[in-house]
C-alpha cells in the first residue's frame, strides 16, 4: 500500500461532503482516485454499480478500470472469508459494465435506457456520426438555411451579406459565423434561451448602464488595462529621464505632466464615468512625448513607439457615448437576423440527423439533459437514488452542459471532483475553468477543497523552476489566473532530489549561423535540425532509448518540420498529425487511382496514377506524350493508342468498376505492383486499412457506387481527420506531439519548441461571438462600407485577448510539467540583452511568446535552476542506420474452408403487418419496448392496479387504461402463472453454433424448471386469429427451441406466444 501524504489521505477518506481536489501536475491524482474507489468499495461496501466516475477521455476511463481491477484482484487474493471473496468477485465482474466512462458515454447510456421518454428512434441512438459525416451534414444544413433566406430576399439578410463581404456572391464569412454561433449555443444547457438573449443585448439600449453587466464590465476593464499599460510605459520613459537625461528639463516636464494627468483617468475609471475618461484621455494625448535625446538609445525609441501606438489605438475607438449607443440600436435587426439564421441551421441539422438516424456528441449531452429534466425530473431522481458517489475527473475542462448534468443527478454531499485550473487548456471546446474557480471561491456548507501539492513526477529542479516561473507569470496584474500559495509544489519522494540538472534554454543565434555558414535556411528548419542533433547527442551520451524523448510543439505545422528532419536522419518517430489522413501520400495515391478509373480523361488524376508506384511511369514518358499528342487530346486517349505493358490493367479496372464493390476495387489497387506490402510504411499501411474500413462503412450505409464515395470524400477531405495510429504505447520511437496531446503524460526528457512571439488574435471578422457576451458586430455604413467599432466589440475583443493569454500561460504550464528528469527549451534568438528587463502586464499583452516569458523571468532573477546554452556555430548530425525491414511473405490459406452464417431470430419472421398501437404519437417499437419493460419490472404475478401504476411511475411510463387491463389479464393468465414457477429470465440472450450457422438473439421470457423449459414471446400485433400468430412467428419460435435444445438437450421445451392484443396464450406445437 502506498504511503499517502496527509492531503492524499484526506482526499481518499473524506465522505459525506462534496470534495473538490485541486491536484497540481504530477501529484498522483489518478492513484488517489483509484484509492478512493477502493476505499468506497472495500471499506464502505459501496457496490461498483452504485458509483459514477466520469473521465475526460476513453483512454483515461479504460486505465481507471484496469487499475481498479488490479487492486481488486490483489484484495481477492488477500481475502480470507468466502463472503468477502464472493463480494470482491461480484465487484470484479461488474467493472466492465460499471459507470466508469467519459461523460459522453454516460450520456449515451442515459439515452439508451430512457430514449422513449423523448420519442427517439432506438435505431438512431446506435449510430454516432464520424467527423466526416458530421461536416457533410452541417454543410447540407447550411445550404438549407441560406436557401430559405435567398428565397425571402428581405432587406436585413441582403444588407447582412453586404456587411460580411464586399463581394455579393461570397457568403463564406457569414456561413462561418452561423456555424460558430451554433457551436456556442450547443455548449449551453439551454441553447434557445441563450440565442434569445443575443438580440436582447442590442434592443432599445439608450445608456451605457443599460448594457448587460458582462459587456459593461469588460468594456471598463479594457480601459483599465490600456491605462495601466500606458502608465507603465510612461513611467519607464520617466525613469530614463531621471537616470540618463536629467539635463533635459523641458522634455522631461512633458512626461511628468502626462503622469500627473493620469490621476484624472484613474478617477474616471473608478467612477466608471466614460465621458470623463474620454475627456481626460484626449487632454493627455494633446502633448506628444518628445523623441529621444540620444538617437542611438534603442530602449527609449522602443518605449516611445509603444506609447504612441497605445495612444493611437485609444483615439481610434473613443467615440462619444451617444454615437456608441446609436450604433448598438442600429445593429439590432442584423443581430436578430443572425440569430434567426442560426435557428434555421440548427433545425435543418436536427432534421437531417433524425432522417439519417444518427446523433453527434452534442446530441448525447442535450438529449441526456432533456431526459433528466423531463417529467419533473423523475429520471434524475432514479440516478440520484442509484449513485452513492459521483466522481468527475479533469473538472477544470467541464462546460455548462456537463456541469448541469452532474448537478441534476447529485445529492447534496456526494460529488468528488478532481481538477487543476492551471491545466485548463481546452477553451476551444468551450471548457469553463471558471466553474472550478467558482466552487473554490464560494464553498457551501457541505463543500470542502483539498489541495494536492506534492509532485511525484519531476526532479526537484524542474519542480522549483515551475514554482518560480508561474508564481511570477500567473500573478501578473490584469489577469484572472493565479498561482496561489496552495499551488506552490514540493517534491514527494527523496529520489527526486538526486541527480538534478538545471532547465536548459538553448539559444540558437540563427542570423549569426546563416551568415557564418553562408546558408539559406528558415528559423524553423534550423530549430528542428538542432533539436534532432541534441536528441542524438543525449541518447549517445546517456545511453537512452528513443522513447525517452518527446518534442512538444504548439501547433501541427511544427510537426511537419520535425518529421522532415527525422526522416533525413533516420530517427524513428511517431507523429500524430490530426489533419493528415486524407492528405497522406498512400491514401492520395489510391484516391487518385479511383478518380482515374471513374474519369480516365481527367489528366490530373490520370497523371498522378501513372507516376505512382501502381504504374511507375516517368515524367519523361509524359513529356514525350505531351509533344506527340494532339491539342486537347487527353493523356488517357493517347496511351490507349500507344499502350505500355500493364496499361491493360487500368483498362480492365475501368471496364469492371461498375460491377465491383468499392472495397473490392480498393483491394485490387492494393495488390497492384504489391503496392500495399512493398511501397508503404507502417503508418501508410494503417491509413490504407482505415480507408478500406471507410469504404466498407459507406457500402453498408448507402446503395451507391464509386462516384458517390469519391464525392463524399471530396466534401469531407478538409475535415480534421487524423491519420490512423500504427504503433503501441511502448514502441521505441521519439514522439512529437502538441502540448495539448501531452496532457496527462510524462517523459524522461522533454524538448519544448518555444517561440518569441504569439500570433495575435485576428479580429478582422466583421462579427465575433462569445459564450458569455454573445455577439459583437462592427457598425458599418452602407454602401460606403465605413466601419466603426462598438462597445460590445471592444468588450469582447478584450475578453478574448485576455482569456487566450491566460490559456497560453496554462498551456506553458502543461508543457513544462511533463518532464521527469530533463527539460530543454529551444528557440532562435538575435540577442539575450533583449530579454533583460522585468516581465510585466504590457509585455504579456504585447503577445511576446514563451521565450520572452521564460527568459525575462530568469535573466532578471538569476537562479541555479536555469541555464542558457548559447549556440553560435552550426552542428553536424550523423545519419542513423535505418533498421532493416523484415520481409513477411503473404501467407495464403489453402485448406478447405466453409462459410458460417449468422442467423437472428427476427430473420425467421414472416413479413409483419403494422402493429396496433394505442397512442397516435407512439411508434410500434416504442409501444413494444414499453410493454416489455413493464412486464420485466412487474416480476412475479398476480398484480393489482396499484402495483402496476407504481411500477409505471418508477419506470417513467405513461399507461392508458387498455395497457393496464392488458397487464392485469396477463398477471391472471393460468399458463403465465404456471410458467413463473421456474427460474425465470427476461430478455435472455443466447448464441449457439448449429452446423455452419450461428444462432443468436434475445428471448422475451424463459422459465427453466427441473426437466422442462417454457419459452414465451410477447407480441403486440393486432392480429385476430391464433393461426395468424402461429403462421407469422412459428419460424422464430422454432429457432428459439432449436437453440435451447442444443444448450439444454435433456429438457422438454414448450414454446408459446402471448398476444397482448387478444389477451391470451397461444401454444406453438
Amino acid at each position: 500500500m502506498p504511503e499517502w501524504n496527509p492531503m492524499q489521505l484526506k482526499a481518499i477518506q473524506t465522505k459525506e461532503h462534496n470534495i473538490l481536489v485541486s491536484a497540481s501536475a504530477g501529484s498522483g491524482k489518478t492513484t488517489v482516485l483509484i484509492a478512493r474507489l477502493m476505499d468506497l468499495v472495500m471499506k464502505d461496501h459501496v457496490s461498483i454499480d452504485s458509483i459514477l466516475a466520469m473521465t475526460f477521455t476513453e483512454a483515461a476511463a479504460n486505465e481507471m478500470k484496469k487499475r481498479l481491477a488490479t487492486e481488486l484482484q490483489k484484495a481477492l487474493t488477500a481475502a480470507r472469508t468466502e463472503e468477502e471473496k464472493s463480494y470482491i468477485t461480484r465487484q470484479l465482474t461488474g467493472i466492465q459494465t460499471a459507470h466508469i466512462s467519459t461523460i459522453h458515454s454516460f450520456c449515451l447510456s442515459i439515452i439508451q435506457e430512457y430514449y422513449y421518454i423523448l420519442g427517439l428512434d432506438p435505431q438512431r441512438i446506435k449510430s454516432i456520426m464520424d467527423n466526416g459525416t458530421m461536416v457533410l451534414f452541417q454543410q447540407q444544413s447550411l445550404e438549407e438555411a441560406f436557401a430559405k433566406q435567398y428565397q425571402l430576399q428581405d432587406a436585413s439578410f441582403l444588407q447582412l451579406c453586404q456587411m460580411f463581404s464586399a463581394r455579393a456572391e461570397n457568403d463564406e464569412a457569414l456561413r462561418t459565423m452561423i456555424m460558430n454561433l451554433a457551436g456556442l449555443a450547443s455548449s449551453k444547457s439551454d441553447p434557445e434561451a441563450w440565442l434569445d438573449s443575443l438580440a436582447e443585448n442590442y434592443h432599445e439600449k439608450r445608456l451605457l448602464e443599460d448594457l448587460p453587466k458582462e459587456i459593461y464590465e469588460n468594456f471598463f476593464e479594457y480601459l483599465v488595462v490600456q491605462t495601466a499599460r500606458y502608465e507603465e510605459t510612461l513611467v519607464r520613459i520617466d525613469e530614463l529621464y531621471r537616470l540618463k537625461y536629467d539635463d533635459q528639463v523641458k522634455k522631461h516636464a512633458i512626461v511628468e505632466q502626462k503622469l500627473l494627468a493620469l490621476q484624472d483617468l484613474h478617477q474616471a475609471l473608478q467612477n466608471q464615468d466614460y465621458q470623463a475618461y474620454r475627456a481626460a484621455f484626449l487632454a493627455i494625448v494633446h502633448a506628444v512625448v518628445p523623441p529621444s535625446p540620444d538617437k542611438e538609445d534603442k530602449e527609449y525609441a522602443r518605449l516611445r513607439k509603444s506609447l504612441l501606438a497605445l495612444e493611437d489605438a485609444q483615439l481610434e475607438i473613443l467615440f462619444s457615448e451617444d454615437e456608441f449607443m446609436r450604433d448598438i440600436r442600429y445593429l439590432y435587426p442584423y443581430i436578430k437576423k443572425l440569430v434567426d439564421m442560426c435557428r434555421d441551421y440548427r433545425s435543418a441539422y436536427a432534421r437531417i440527423k433524425e432522417k439519417h438516424k444518427v446523433i453527434d456528441f452534442d446530441d448525447m449531452e442535450h438529449f441526456a439533459l432533456e431526459i433528466l429534466q423531463a417529467k419533473g425530473g423523475r429520471v434524475a431522481d432514479i440516478y440520484r437514488e442509484k449513485f452513492v458517489e459521483i466522481m468527475v475527473d479533469e473538472f477544470q475542462d467541464s462546460n455548462d452542459v456537463q456541469n448541469q448534468l452532474v448537478m441534476l443527478i447529485c445529492r447534496k454531499n456526494n460529488v468528488f471532483r478532481v481538477g487543476d485550473i492551471k491545466q485548463s487548456i481546452y477553451g476551444f471546446r468551450h471548457a469553463k475553468p471558471s466553474l472550478m474557480k467558482g466552487l473554490i471561491d464560494h464553498r457551501g456548507v457541505f463543500d470542502e477543497v483539498i489541495y494536492l501539492s506534492n509532485n511525484y513526477r519531476s526532479k526537484k529542479m524542474i519542480v522549483d523552476f515551475n514554482n518560480d516561473l508561474f508564481k511570477l507569470l500567473m500573478n501578473i496584474d490584469g489577469f484572472s489566473c493565479s498561482y496561489a500559495k496552495e499551488d506552490d509544489v514540493e517534491t514527494g519522494v527523496p529520489a527526486q532530489n538526486e541527480d538534478n540538472v538545471p532547465i536548459c534554454f538553448h539559444a540558437v543565434y540563427h542570423n549569426e549561423i546563416k551568415e557564418a555558414e553562408g546558408i539559406i535556411v528558415s528559423k524553423n528548419e534550423l530549430k528542428a535540425s538542432y533539436i534532432a542533433n541534441q536528441i542524438l547527442e543525449i541518447k549517445e551520451r546517456e545511453q537512452r532509448k528513443w522513447k525517452d524523448f518527446v518534442v512538444l510543439v504548439r501547433g501541427n505545422a511544427r510537426k511537419d518540420d520535425m518529421k522532415k528532419i527525422f526522416d533525413e536522419l533516420n530517427i524513428p518517430y511517431f507523429i500524430d498529425i490530426k489533419y493528415g489522413f486524407y492528405q497522406s501520400n498512400a491514401v492520395q495515391v489510391i484516391l487518385s487511382a479511383m478518380k482515374c478509373i471513374l474519369h480516365p480523361h481527367d489528366d490530373i488524376s490520370f497523371t498522378a496514377t501513372m507516376l505512382s508506384p501502381l504504374f511507375r511511369k516517368s515524367t519523361m514518358d509524359f513529356a514525350q506524350a505531351k509533344l506527340q499528342k494532339e491539342k486537347g487530346q487527353s493523356y488517357y486517349s493517347w496511351f490507349c493508342e500507344h499502350p505500355f505493358p500493364g496499361f491493360e490493367i487500368l483498362q480492365e479496372l475501368i471496364f469492371q468498376h461498375g460491377r465491383l464493390r468499392i472495397s473490392e476495387l480498393i483491394n485490387k489497387l492494393y495488390e497492384m505492383q504489391d503496392y500495399y506490402r512493398l511501397h508503404t510504411s507502417i503508418q501508410e499501411k494503417t491509413n490504407l486499412d482505415l480507408l478500406f474500413e471507410k469504404a466498407v462503412q459507406f457500402e453498408d450505409q448507402y446503395a451507391s457506387g464509386l462516384s458517390s464515395f469519391l464525392s463524399q470524400i471530396e466534401q469531407i477531405k478538409d475535415a480534421q481527420t487524423a491519420e490512423a495510429i500504427p504503433i503501441g504505447a511502448e514502441a521505441d520511437v521519439v514522439r512529437v506531439m502538441s502540448i495539448h496531446q501531452s496532457k496527462g503524460l510524462q517523459f524522461p526528457v522533454v524538448f519544448l519548441w518555444s517561440t518569441d512571439k504569439q500570433t495575435p488574435i485576428e479580429f478582422k471578422d466583421f462579427c465575433i461571438s462569445d459564450s458569455e457576451l454573445g455577439l459583437a458586430m462592427k457598425a458599418m455604413d452602407l454602401p460606403q462600407r465605413y466601419v466603426r467599432t462598438t462597445i460590445p466589440r471592444i468588450a469582447m475583443e478584450h475578453k478574448k485577448d485576455k482569456e487566450e493569454l491566460e490559456e497560453e500561460m496554462r498551456i506553458l504550464y502543461v508543457a513544462t510539467t511533463r518532464a521527469q528528469t530533463q527539460m530543454h527549451i529551444v528557440d532562435c534568438i538575435l540577442e539575450l540583452d533583449t530579454y533583460k528587463h522585468p516581465l510585466s502586464m504590457s509585455q504579456v499583452y504585447n503577445r511576446n511568446g514563451y521565450t520572452s516569458w521564460i527568459l525575462q523571468t530568469f535573466l532578471c532573477n538569476p537562479s541555479p535552476l536555469f541555464t542558457v546554452k548559447e549556440v553560435h556555430r552550426l552542428w553536424h548530425s550523423e545519419v542513423q542506420q535505418a533498421e532493416a525491414g523484415i520481409y513477411h511473405p503473404f501467407r495464403v490459406y489453402e485448406k478447405p474452408s466453409k462459410s458460417i452464417e449468422l442467423v437472428t431470430a427476427s430473420a425467421q419472421e414472416a413479413r409483419e403487418l403494422p402493429a396496433f398501437t394505442f397512442d397516435d404519437d407512439m411508434q410500434e417499437s416504442d409501444y413494444g419496448t414499453m410493454m416489455h419493460k413493464m412486464i420485466e419490472a412487474l416480476q412475479a404475478p398476480i398484480w393489482s392496479r396499484d402495483v402496476i401504476l407504481q411500477v409505471a411511475n418508477q419506470q417513467l411510463v405513461e399507461l392508458k387504461e387498455w395497457d393496464i387491463q392488458t397487464l392485469l389479464q396477463l398477471g391472471k393468465d393460468p399458463d403465465y402463472l404456471l410458467a413463473y414457477r421456474g427460474d425465470v429470465h427476461h430478455e435472455m440472450p443466447f448464441m449457439v453454433k448449429d452446423g455452419l450457422q450461428i444462432l443468436h438473439g434475445y428471448m422475451d421470457f424463459v422459465s427453466i424448471q427441473n426437466d422442462r423449459m417454457i419459452i414465451l414471446d410477447f407480441k403486440t400485433d393486432s392480429l385476430k386469429e391464433d393461426a395468424e400468430f402461429i403462421q407469422r412467428y412459428k419460424g422464430q419460435l422454432a429457432m428459439y427451441k432449436k437453440a435451447m435444445h442444443i444448450l439444454y438437450p435433456k429438457h422438454s421445451i414448450t414454446t408459446c406466444i402471448y398476444s397482448l392484443h387478444l389477451h391470451r396464450m397461444i401454444a406453438i406445437s
